[in-house]
């Protein structure tokens, strides 16, 4: 992976020399499985472009986020330096400009989205240079990619995906390091296959299962991986309620939806937690945010969801209503707390959800049906 990563550095510096620049770009929330698979599968295509003799191809990985927002990333940052993996060897977003290598004559920009398949609006004119796509999240529908390479499939964690391809295409590339860099997500992503969480498949499971005899790892390592990545992303006590809410935040029709490595209710005893809440919804040109919270303690999952909005918009209601009356899935949301400013200008509605295998992947289509339905009247 070194080697790779070393050889993709030393391309970024002089993309003119090759006729086709690769990018392998993960979602905007760069979460470990997010990361993860946007190193693997971009080893993968260097991989197929050394088999093919691609001599004009260079494959950059990029960590879709600003190069300064990485240090929030505690659970990314703590992982990769794990396996080597450090912040120097690394190209985020900032650091190539994607739309000037789209309308260069002289360079072919082919761009594989990993762990996501819908882009955001500013990114949307990229569109046309997609040549693959490899998610795990519920199809949106919005975003077909007919004529390309598409692999959507509804496992716990993209990274299984990843793998899968790459025992098919380059066995001879999962090293104890590679195998160990995609345990990580998929042991995340299924909260350690917790029958209680119910988010692994039966491929989740056939895959790790290779990947650890690939290292000769055990359960019980599969559990000491758990615990540390779990603490490293726990480990908030270099950041502030700011740093937090877009930490892991995720935007649907322009709603922020952020989600917390802790409880809503102890995210709102943190010193001017309201007032970030109400900077971070005005910041993303929004009237509503909705925030999920996620804990896993002594191994008891507990979630919660706030629905904040800024009162002048009746959006934030319908979309209360939206997430209280699902069927599809019944999130189980119990009011716990109501908050109101004394002047008025924004509420918080504060949930616990006893529903925990309801993840932010199903909650986000019930908010964009709610918007989407809103824009159309």
């Amino acid at each position: 992976m070194e080697s790779f990563l070393s050889a993709s550095k030393t391309a970024l510096s002089n993309l003119s020399a090759y006729k086709r620049v690769r990018v392998v770009m993960g979602n905007e929330t760069c979460d470990l499985d997010s990361a993860v698979s946007t190193l693997v599968q971009a080893l993968s295509e260097y991989l197929d472009g050394v088999k093919n003799k691609s001599t004009d191809l260079a494959v950059i990985p990029i960590m879709n986020i600003r190069e300064r927002e990485y240090r929030i990333k505690t659970e990314v940052t703590f992982f990769l330096k794990l396996h080597n993996i450090t912040f120097d060897m690394l190209t985020f977003r900032d650091q190539i400009d994607l739309t000037s290598l789209q309308n260069n004559e002289d360079t072919e920009l082919e761009l594989v989205l990993v762990d996501h398949h819908s882009l955001p609006d500013k990114d949307a004119h990229l569109a046309k240079s997609v040549v693959k796509v490899i998610d795990h999240r519920p199809r949106d529908e919005r975003w077909p990619w007919p004529g390309i390479e598409v692999r959507i499939q509804g496992v716990g964690s993209c990274a299984t995906l990843i793998a899968r391809d790459l025992f098919d295409k380059h066995p001879e590339a999962i090293d104890s390091q590679v195998s160990s860099l995609l345990r990580g997500p998929i042991v995340i992503d299924t909260c350690n296959f917790s029958k209680e969480a119910d988010r692994a498949t039966s491929d989740d499971v056939k895959i790790i299962e290779q990947l650890e005899k690939i290292d000769d790892r055990s359960v019980s390592d599969r559990n000491q991986v758990f615990n540390a990545i779990v603490e490293a992303k726990a480990d908030v006590s270099e950041l502030t309620a700011d740093d937090l809410l877009i930490r892991d935040l995720k935007v649907t029709n322009r709603v922020p939806i952020a989600g917390l490595p802790m409880l809503v209710q102890d995210f709102l005893d943190l010193p001017d937690s309201l007032n970030s809440l109400e900077r971070f919804t005005e910041n993303g040109n929004s009237t509503v945010a909705v925030v999920i919270g996620l804990i896993l303690f002594s191994g008891t999952l507990s979630r919660d969801i706030a629905v904040f909005s800024l009162t002048t918009d009746p959006l934030g209601e319908k979309i209360i209503e939206a997430l209280t009356t699902s069927t599809q899935p019944c999130l189980e949301l119990t009011l716990a707390r109501t908050i109101r400013n004394e002047s008025g200008k924004y509420s918080l509605h504060l949930y616990t959800q006893g529903n925990l295998r309801a993840t932010r992947k199903q909650i986000l289509p019930i908010i964009r049906n709610v918007v989407s339905t809103e824009c159309r009247c």
